[in-house]
């Protein structure tokens, strides 16, 4: 019997254990299955995981989660796995189009994704063959046609692995690796190198005077300003369901300071109030199915590229349609459709590009997100970044399906994915309420935005000492960096990573991003070594595939080409 292991069983390993099986069944093929996972709910990851506080919400509409669709039963080896309802049909979601979107706690989409893994399990466990180890994998290495699987107590031998591992670790900033060493021979500052697992900031809450700087001001920084605030010094109350505007009220005295900062000082952008409004941003499928067959022309045919304009064109002529078809709803202009064009491609091809029908980046950080708000809202005109932005965001899925394994320079690939990253802060925004939460904070002097735009910096016995461009400054004793490190293959510092770079069974696509992989997953070597069975799918084949961080990519079709390679490459072995 062959022997195969999945490394991660998040919610990419749990899909691709899914379609394992669907696949294994349809052949009548049964193999050695074994799970391992560094958590105990299997499903979860830590993204997802049962034990984190209702403050860390998902920052995708409920409403979008319709693409996490339900398993047919499946019958594998003389068992019935029993078919598992969607997560609409489990969490009976219902929702006018009217009504606001909902962005629920994520512990809540990890609940339904430990119940969908356990069904898997509770009907297998019969099986010798399917075994599941809560264990952390620190090595794998080829021993004649097998792997070693290694961890820090054990070692396992398969076949094949089909590594679906998250987030790792990477090699720290000269700015992080300064503040490390600052922090370890200070014991009166405290440095918290990520910002999760958020619980770990619970002994710098609730204190009665402090102030706490973060670096970064994105998704990450909202969950520890939530989690920070909601305490037993005070808390949100929103005052207005129809526009979510929110007051933070104290219940005793405290002194909280929150000094969040970045490169670029830019907010966040959040999401349209409900699907109506969300609708006006929408492209017709036949624009979609265009889009679609611009981009593979583009990115996979063999003709040589040398820019990405295959992108940015496709996008401005979708964008420059949406925008005019708002007519009133956006910001009055003259232009015709051409014209709309040359500014949108202005603007993606230069993020400092400035243009009245763009928003004003240099107002104050607070109106800029109250403008941002309003737009979601749709109770302002409608700036064409906002408009670009929430495009991009319905664009997305075709883009990640028609460039994943594209035939193009690196280099190019590199540039659609920073592209990619930059559309981020609009596509990926969080709900309304979260903005008007940091707003809350502003107005009531415990979050200051006075710093958020890259300041000055200066270490200091009492911690880090912030100065902005008008030579104000604050001391923080705490820092947390919510910064999350991009898949960069070189510079990840987890065991595992570095072995398989050590052992040359892996190669980076590009120096800046992950490991280069086939269509089907499966990780391509150096010219010199043998092919491997190992297949990657996921944040570390970054490159080979974009889009690898959304949850509904956790449940596509790369996952399904590659359960059906490997049962495939079965009939041949």
């Amino acid at each position: 019997m062959k022997e195969l292991a999945i490394i991660g069983m998040g919610p990419r390993g749990l899909y691709a254990l899914e379609c394992l099986l669907i696949a294994l069944s349809k052949d009548d093929k049964e193999i050695g299955i074994t799970l391992f996972d560094i958590t105990k709910s299997p499903g979860t990851s830590t993204v997802w995981s049962l034990l984190q506080p209702e403050s860390n919400w998902i920052n995708i509409t409920e409403r979008a989660l319709s693409g996490i669709e339900g398993r047919p039963q499946i019958t594998y080896g003389g068992c019935t796995i029993e078919a598992f309802p969607s997560y609409h049909e489990w969490c009976n979601f219902s929702q006018t189009i009217t009504e606001a979107d909902t962005f629920p706690p994520r512990r809540k989409v990890g609940d339904y994704l430990y119940q969908r893994y356990k069904s898997i399990e509770e009907a297998l466990q019969v099986l010798t063959s399917f075994k599941f180890y809560q264990s952390t994998i620190t090595a794998l290495n080829l021993k004649n046609d097998s792997i070693e699987i290694i961890s820090k107590d054990n070692q396992w031998t398969c076949d094949d692995v089909l590594l679906t591992i998250g987030h790792q670790p990477t090699e720290s900033s000269e700015q992080l690796k300064t503040w490390q060493s600052h922090g370890a021979s200070n014991t009166s500052i405290s440095l918290f190198n990520t910002a999760y697992p958020i619980d770990q900031l619970k002994e710098i809450k609730n204190q009665q005077a402090i102030n706490i700087g973060i670096r970064g001001f994105g998704l990450a920084m909202i969950d520890v300003m939530r989690y920070l605030t909601i305490t037993d010094f005070g808390n949100f109350k929103v005052i207005n369901p129809e526009t979510f505007e929110t007051i933070y009220y104290k219940v005793k005295e405290q002194h909280l300071k929150l000094v969040p900062f970045s490169l670029d000082g830019l907010p966040l952008v959040p999401k349209p109030l409900n699907a109506r409004i969300d609708h006006w941003y929408q492209p017709t499928s036949e624009e979609l199915e265009w889009f679609k067959s611009e981009i593979e022309n583009g990115a996979q045919h063999t003709t040589k590229t040398d820019s990405i304009d295959f992108l940015t064109h496709a996008i401005a002529r979708i964008a420059s349609r949406v925008f005019k078809d708002l007519k009133t709803k956006a910001v009055s202009n003259v232009l015709n459709k051409d014209e709309l064009h040359k500014v949108i491609l202005n603007w993606l091809e230069d993020e400092n590009y400035t243009h009245d029908l763009i928003q004003d980046q240099t107002i104050s950080t607070y109106k800029l997100i109250k403008d941002y708000i309003e737009m979601a809202l749709g109770t302002i005109p409608v700036s064409l970044d906002f408009c670009i932005g929430q495009v991009w965001r319905h664009c997305q899925p075709t883009l990640y399906k028609a460039f994943s394994h594209a035939k193009v320079d690196d280099a190019i690939i590199e540039q659609v994915i920073a592209l990619d990253e930059r559309s981020k802060r609009y596509s990926y925004g969080p709900p309304i309420e979260s903005m008007q939460q940091v707003l809350a904070l502003v107005d009531a002097d415990v979050l200051t935005l006075d710093f958020v735009n890259d300041p000055d910096i200066g270490l200091t016995d009492e911690g880090w000492n912030f100065t902005n461009a008008n030579k104000e400054s604050i001391t923080c004793s705490t820092m947390i960096n919510s910064v999350l490190d991009a898949p960069k293959l070189l510079e990840v510092t987890s065991p595992l990573i570095k072995n398989l770079l050590q052992n040359d069974l892996i190669q980076p696509i590009h120096s800046k991003l992950g490991i280069e992989t086939t269509a089907d997953g499966y990780v391509i070597t150096p010219d010199d070594k043998i092919d491997v069975p190992i297949a990657v799918l996921g944040r570390l084949a970054k490159g080979s595939v974009i889009g690898v961080d959304a949850i509904l990519e956790c449940f596509g079709p790369r996952i399904e080409d590659w359960a059906k390679a490997y049962v495939e490459r079965l009939k041949v072995n």
